[in-house]
């Protein structure tokens, strides 16, 4: 009956709305409901702050951004169109018969910032939607001459209308999170105790949360809300992307985020970040690695327990020193502001040239010719405590940690989410235990390093062995330069990887006198083909030959698929996730997934993170997500998204895409007859 009711009162706004529109229509000072004045400062660095002035009639109101079960948030159409920031002053809530809305019922002034490009006239039109026993929507056209300079006392006049919009700091603290079926339970803490609180959220797209049943004990306030989407039908709470909430407490009110993630203890998210390091050495970008890790117990063969515990308690300590290196970058940003994700260096055409260097050097310790050493000091410290190329070992463990970040492992994602919006001291616990969870291995061979006399014999099969693994090595430097190919571009890239990998070659070629001639050759035929396709090659076309049709990612691509009543598979990739590939082949181009991507009611959006975007940096923000791979199905039976896990399973795409067919829920389907 709500939903009823609600339907119809949005008919009767949009026939007003209608009403306005037509030709003739007075738009007289008498016949609105509200008066409305605009204030405008100088133009500068491409936008102009305003102040809008809203005073609806005596027993009139308007609303606010999430205006709940009624009315609409103020638009402004700008002609052309301009981009243009809200600052929404804290709002008030309206009960009446079982409906519940968010707004203002007195004056009102919202700051607002908007993009000029450069005009010295901004013409729009205003959009209120009004009401009282009955509603209305009133238009209001605005003519702002710029070139006037600003309004007089502007600057006083924004800074009192700032200090009614909600900060995003204050005493205010989110104590728990908790998400039971179609129930979301908040708690929240306050040094100066509760009076008569009040709780808004925004509501995520699809989904509708009702106003909070709250209870105050002591210093903390519970709130709990029930989730919907549009049609009123329960949702999972614990499906619900980060919350933006409004508390109101007498003449105070902040602006508050809610992680749904953080229902977990720090325990239980210490707990999963272990297992998150743990499986993180069984990824397939961690598989380059692979060669270090049997190098290193293929070395330890002979060697003495003593050796061989200093030796892998090095390699655990060089994990372990990299992830605390990471924390400390991610902190940094942090604090400068900016969103990272896990994985966010590989972005870095330096950093990526950087590893390309680190896995060639690594390719001639492999093949045994240059020893890897730490700083002499250190070297002769680590050595007395016990054995050689303990340097050596702590950089295999680096090396290893800075080859993982591109990697989303299950409970990886988890731990790494939740570190990123902790307090800072968390972030580094965390980080902490990711690395004790990753070296895992490391130190379970130190603990026992009987371990390495279990291996066979040294014999013919240790040459054999050794050659396998510089070549995998070698295959992790070529793929590390195939990134750099889009940045710096196919010619430059093969000239420079053809002298790393000869030179390389000649060296091998020095060392092995026996071999020295075929190898000579080998050199020669990598510089001639490297040369040859550099200069001979056509440049790529850009587009590849996918047999998906993938359309680019956008906030307007979803909602615009939404509205159309389709199915939206988002994907979100970057050329250096080793993970997205092995979805991309193991899952994505199976034949029968590709028949179900590419019927016509479904939508693919992909989204491309190997270079900086605001706008994936938004997305995976607004969905919980620490980094990529990223996918979720999107449809009208869940317009919220439900995210896939980072590994994707051709039953779980399957299934998941299924369900978001609306036409294919029981409910629907019983409406329909």
């Amino acid at each position: 009956m709500k939903t009823f009711f609600r339907s119809l009162w949005f008919l009767l706004f949009s026939l007003s709305a209608a009403s306005a529109a037509v030709p003739g229509w007075s738009m007289k000072p008498e016949n609105s409901h509200a008066q409305v004045h605009v204030w405008h400062d100088a133009p500068a660095e491409g936008k102009v702050r305003l102040l809008l002035d809203v005073t609806p009639n005596e027993g009139w109101k308007t609303y606010w951004r999430t205006p709940g079960d009624g009315g609409f948030r103020p638009v402004i159409a700008w002609e052309p169109q301009a981009k243009t920031q809200w600052h929404w002053p804290r709002p008030v809530r309206f009960d009446s018969a079982g409906f519940s809305s968010v707004g203002y019922d007195r004056r009102v002034v919202f700051p607002l910032d908007v993009a000029t490009d450069e005009r010295q006239r901004l013409r729009g039109k205003l959009t209120l939607s009004l009401c009282s026993t009955l509603c209305v929507v009133n238009t209001f056209p605005l003519d702002i001459n710029l070139a006037t300079g600003p309004s007089a006392q502007f600057a006083d006049a924004w800074d009192n209308a700032m200090r009614a919009v909600p900060p995003d700091n204050g005493p205010v603290a989110v104590k728990s999170v908790a998400a039971d079926n179609d129930t979301l339970t908040v708690k929240l803490t306050s040094p100066e105790g509760w009076s008569q609180p009040d709780l808004f959220p925004d509501n995520p797209t699809g989904v509708n949360l009702s106003s909070p049943q709250t209870a105050i004990l002591g210093d903390t306030l519970t709130a709990r809300f029930n989730v919907s989407d549009s049609q009123g039908k329960p949702l999972e709470a614990s499906g619900l992307p980060p919350l933006s909430l409004l508390v109101s407490d007498g003449a105070q009110s902040q602006q508050l985020r809610v992680d749904i993630s953080s229902s977990t203890t720090l325990w239980q998210i210490m707990a999963v970040a272990l297992a998150g390091g743990l499986i993180l050495n069984l990824m397939p970008c961690v598989l380059p690695v692979l060669g270090i890790k049997l190098a290193s117990l293929m070395t330890l063969a002979e060697s003495s327990r003593r050796q061989t515990r200093v030796r892998f308690l090095a390699t655990a300590a060089g994990i372990m020193f990299s992830f605390l290196v990471l924390a400390a970058v991610i902190t940094g940003l942090r604090l400068s502001g900016a969103w990272i994700g896990w994985g966010f260096q590989f972005q870095s055409p330096w950093f990526i040239a950087a590893m390309v260097l680190v896995t060639w050097i690594f390719c001639f310790s492999l093949a045994g010719l240059l020893e890897i050493r730490l700083p002499s000091a250190l070297s002769t410290r680590l050595a007395t405590a016990g054995g050689n190329g303990i340097g050596g070992s702590f950089l295999e463990g680096a090396f290893a940690t800075l080859l993982a970040t591109p990697c989303t492992a299950p409970f990886l994602g988890t731990a790494v989410t939740f570190a990123l919006a902790a307090p800072v001291h968390q972030l580094w616990l965390i980080f902490l235990v990711l690395g004790l969870g990753m070296s895992l291995p490391w130190l379970a061979i130190s603990m026992v390093p009987g371990v390495a006399r279990w291996l066979p014999k040294p014999g013919p099969w240790m040459g054999k062995l050794r050659l396998g693994l510089v070549l995998l090595m070698l295959g992790s430097c070529i793929w590390l330069m195939s990134l750099l190919v889009k940045e710096w571009g196919a010619r430059y890239v093969l000239i420079g990887g053809g002298l790393m990998v000869a030179f390389f070659l000649f060296r091998c070629a020095k060392a092995m006198p026996n071999h020295k001639e075929n190898l000579r050759s080998l050199v020669f035929g990598v510089l001639f083909g490297a040369g040859l396709y550099a200069f001979l090659a056509p440049q790529p076309q850009g587009k590849d030959d996918s047999p998906l049709n993938w359309q680019p990612l956008s906030e307007a691509a979803l909602s615009e698929a939404l509205n159309a009543r389709k199915r939206v598979l988002v994907d979100i990739t970057a050329d250096w996730c080793l993970n997205c590939r092995v979805n991309e082949v193991l899952v994505l181009h199976r034949p029968e997934v590709i028949a179900a991507l590419n019927r016509d009611d479904v939508v693919l959006l992909q989204g491309n993170w190997s270079q900086p975007s605001a706008e994936i940096e938004r997305f995976l923000r607004r969905y919980g997500a620490s980094g990529i791979p990223f996918n979720a199905v999107f449809g009208p039976a869940i317009p919220q998204g439900h995210v896939l896990p980072s590994l994707l399973s051709k039953d779980a795409l399957l299934t998941t895409l299924m369900s978001a067919n609306a036409a294919t829920s029981p409910d629907f389907t019983e409406e329909k007859q």
